[in-house]
């Protein structure tokens, strides 16, 4: 059950990479450099636990694992990998519970160590720490990738004797279902760093930002539009007040495309200020917005002329 995800830094930068470019002890992670470190968890889940362990290694030697230290989602002290794959938590302890009913017996607590040890990042990484994903749907897919490489400890090791490749299975799927009854990430994880929003383009010169009326808005009662958190209609926060009502007036700073808007499909949104109210619910009143609900006097998808790309 392997998982491929292409990361935007080559594999090849990232292992044997030792530039110190790591964040400052307390850096908060943006919301794309939390999606990278996502996929990159994903990718690492997903490998074989022997190529897991030369990853893991690798990680290793650059300083990024630190026994006793409380992992919350920060940069790693003295890990020199570059930010921000400079959190991540290698810690492990292997297969434990082996007093426990269920748990792993001596003999394949040691066989089943690797596996153990990608079963802990996945944990440490996704339901703990840097809490990527604390979902029960990841803790279920990441227990089957811990029972997929279990039994292949067992192919792998009693390849030519079918009786104990048999028992070795039949121990895997025992201590699978520990690990499947044994928490629940509908619960919270405890403390994590906090996500920083990713920067704001830089604003265009004052001249090159028009001024316009909003329209439309009323279309659906009541009357109002959110600001988006990018040209995206889903990603809003739906705070009240956190956009436009009709007849209010917008300043436009830049332009991309994005979801369709209207009858006439328009994919064009504004990185727009709220001038009529530059506040709301205590920050600024600004935020991406379809041209549907601006009078720029344009055609779909096509941008008003003078406001540049973001």
């Amino acid at each position: 059950m392997g998982i491929t995800v292409r990361v935007p830094i080559a594999l090849g930068t990232i292992v044997g990479l030792t530039l110190v470019l790591s964040a400052t002890p307390g850096h908060a992670y943006t919301t794309t450099e939390r999606q990278v470190q996502k996929n990159y968890a994903i990718e690492t889940v997903g490998l074989s636990y022997t190529d897991f362990i030369k990853r893991k290694a690798d990680f290793q030697q650059a300083g990024c694992r630190k026994e006793n230290y409380v992992y919350k989602g920060y940069h790693t002290p003295g890990c020199t990998k570059p930010q921000p794959y400079d959190a991540f938590d290698w810690t492990d302890d292997g297969c434990s519970g082996r007093d426990q009913i269920g748990g792993p017996s001596n003999v394949y607590r040691n066989l089943f160590n690797q596996p153990c040890q990608l079963h802990d990042f996945g944990y440490r990484n996704f339901g703990n720490g840097l809490q990527l994903d604390r979902t029960e749907t990841r803790r279920a897919w990441i227990d089957s990738r811990f029972l997929t490489e279990m039994r292949r400890v067992c192919d792998t090791s009693f390849a030519n004797n079918r009786y104990k490749r048999t028992l070795c299975r039949i121990e895997a799927d025992g201590v699978y279902a520990v690990v499947r009854n044994g928490s629940n990430w509908n619960t919270p994880g405890g403390p994590t760093a906090s996500i920083a929003p990713d920067p704001a383009p830089a604003p265009a010169p004052r001249s090159a930002q028009p001024v316009y009326a909003v329209v439309n808005t009323s279309e659906t009662p009541p009357d109002g539009v959110w600001f988006r958190n990018s040209p995206h209609t889903a990603d809003t926060s739906r705070i009240t007040g956190l956009g436009v009502y009709m007849n209010e007036r917008v300043r436009a700073r830049c332009y991309a495309m994005g979801d369709a808007v209207g009858p006439h499909g328009n994919r064009v949104w504004y990185l727009a200020d709220n001038i009529s109210r530059p506040t709301a619910a205590g920050r600024s009143d600004s935020g991406w917005l379809n041209t549907h609900y601006v009078d720029d006097a344009m055609t779909a998808d096509h941008p008003a002329p003078g406001i540049p790309a973001c």
